[in-house]
């Protein structure tokens, strides 16, 4: 007789209640949602930086929507304070997102699945993370960013906005400056305006890229990259990585103004 062994099923995840804490502007199309977690869900949604979360809502008309984002928080802020924070950037005719930035409010209630996702990084204290990232792109960067500083780890962040105004999350980053010093390299690209060198000015094309690596970045020095953006600039930054040798790469692609 022969007995079949399957595999256990992990159980699906379930919706949960969270309440919206604070909403607070980030840019002129762009917010940070800050949802309060109870201390019985707290497991629930622990998570890995770079992971995200989905929200589903019933609009007026009964149609249902869902979208997912990704946590810039991190898990120690979740075992700390009890608190799940995410940038959302309105996008031209984006459900979610324009109710988010137009309506959503404290005291709110949305229904959320805890965290998924491949895009996360394992932190460790002994490695040097780099990070090539475009607009809200920012959102799981910053996450994997600031558990790595925290860890004891090194990072290296460029970072490709229009303009200094339309850069999410501009003044954490140099709160992170202050606190962690060499131990954060930030390199902010500016597509619209100028940048602080020539360098640092214009879209960061492949070309440019292979520019910034002879000048500011030294590939070799990287364990593991983390890109997110448009799919155009992640593909061509990634085969450019990948012509420097054996190098660890991940890769997310967003919505970037």
């Amino acid at each position: 007789m022969s007995v079949e062994l399957k595999p256990k099923q992990r159980p699906r995840p379930a919706w949960r209640k969270l309440t919206v804490e604070r909403v607070r502007p980030l840019t002129g199309d762009a917010v940070e949602v800050t949802l309060a977690v109870p201390d019985t869900l707290r497991p629930v949604f622990d998570f890995k930086p770079g992971q995200h979360i989905t929200f589903q809502r019933v609009e007026p008309d009964g149609s249902e929507v869902r979208r997912s984002y990704s946590l810039a928080s991190t898990p120690r802020e979740l075992a700390e304070r009890g608190t799940l924070r995410l940038g959302i950037k309105s996008i031209p005719e984006g459900t979610f997102s324009g109710y988010a930035n137009r309506q959503l409010q404290p005291g709110d209630v949305l229904e959320v699945l805890p965290p998924l996702g491949v895009f996360c990084a394992d932190v460790s204290p002994d490695r040097h993370y780099a990070s090539v990232v475009a607009g809200s792109g920012i959102t799981p960067i910053l996450s994997i960013t600031t558990a790595a500083l925290e860890a004891g780890a090194t990072v290296t962040l460029l970072y490709s906005n229009r303009t200094e105004a339309s850069t999410m999350f501009a003044p954490e980053l140099r709160e992170l400056e202050a606190l962690h010093g060499e131990r954060l390299r930030l390199h902010h690209v500016r597509t619209r305006s100028e940048g602080e060198s020539d360098l640092l000015t214009g879209r960061l094309t492949p070309e440019k890229l292979h520019e910034v690596l002879g000048a500011l970045v030294d590939p070799h020095e990287i364990d593991e990259w983390f890109l997110c953006g448009p799919y155009e600039m992640v593909l061509g930054i990634k085969e450019v990585l990948e012509e420097t040798g054996d190098v660890e790469i991940h890769t997310e692609l967003y919505y970037v103004d």
